[in-house]
């Protein structure tokens, strides 16, 4: 357990959290709030869902389930969150991050 807590010391979790001030965090806890996430997030990238759609090789009518919170495959989930910048981060439940602006 010392190791671990010594790691913090040389790798500050802090210096990968630095981002912009003006990006906004989305936090998703079901398929509805990740879906209305994602479409927020498309829509600051200045994407539409048919243009989204094509960069991923499916069609619109994905992109609407996704956003929606109706079921894709995680493949194309994840491929959508990576093709409108955005990366995915497992937090736990009550953990407290504090983002520097």
């Amino acid at each position: 357990m010392f190791d671990i807590l010594n790691i913090w010391n040389y790798y500050p979790y802090d210096q990968y959290m630095e981002h912009p001030s003006a990006t906004p965090f989305y936090r998703a806890v079901d398929a509805a709030s990740l879906g209305r996430s994602i479409a927020d997030a498309r829509k600051e990238a200045g994407l539409t869902q048919q243009q989204l759609a094509e960069t991923l090789g499916v069609t619109r009518g994905s992109i609407v389930r996704l956003e929606h919170g109706q079921p894709v495959s995680t493949v194309v989930a994840m491929k959508a969150i990576r093709a409108i910048g955005r990366d995915v981060a497992l937090v736990p439940r009550f953990a407290k991050l504090q983002v520097k602006q």
